[in-house]
């Protein structure tokens, strides 16, 4: 993504309406679920490892954080984790795991700048059985673990059978841009 469409994706973040001295609702929480990484999870920007060869669609999630008077939070470490484009982790619990496609990686962290932003190059969710396309993320200050929770994608079949009241905190729009890409965006509040 050209830095243009960058600033301009993230503009929208700027432009959500903050009240002096009022609280923004927290971000829910939700399961970590039974495979959150058994091995350090990295620093990196990009999950896909090989588009040419990778199961599904590249996806770009810009997420910032913020605390509840809307003040970006700079230094967080962003963990994102979710299964490839079969629907398989990489996982030593996951059946199948042999079938995890090589050309993602699954996992990644980043930590978010000055304004609280970070962005992940990773890959559309999909569905698999009995859930929704979701992508899991942790939130981390220093040592303290601040959030775990879930993203789902707006209007897909299967967000109405997961995340009860607080599914609709919790869904992503994803638009494409001039390219065709998919991009998506979350704030979380902590």
């Amino acid at each position: 993504m050209q830095r243009r469409q960058f600033l301009a994706l993230c503009s929208a973040f700027v432009a959500w309406p903050v009240l002096a001295n009022s609280r923004i609702q927290k971000t829910p929480s939700q399961a970590e679920g039974p495979f959150y990484p058994v091995t350090s999870i990295p620093l990196r920007e990009s999950l896909v490892l090989d588009e040419s060869s990778l199961i599904g669609e590249p996806m770009t999630l810009t997420t910032r954080v913020v605390d509840d008077t809307g003040k970006p939070m700079s230094g967080i470490r962003v963990e994102i984790w979710q299964c490839d484009g079969q629907g398989v982790y990489e996982h030593p619990r996951q059946p199948e795991v042999e079938r995890f496609d090589p050309s993602f990686a699954g996992f990644a962290a980043l930590e978010t700048d000055s304004n609280g932003l970070c962005q992940f190059q990773t890959l559309y969710p999909v569905p698999y059985t009995g859930r929704p396309p979701h992508i899991h993320v942790k939130l981390w200050h220093g040592k303290h673990e601040m959030l775990t929770t879930q993203l789902y994608l707006k209007g897909e079949t299967g967000n109405e059978w997961w995340g009860g009241s607080e599914r609709d905190w919790l869904q992503m729009d994803v638009a494409k841009d001039a390219k065709g890409n998919q991009m998506t965006q979350f704030q979380f509040v902590v």
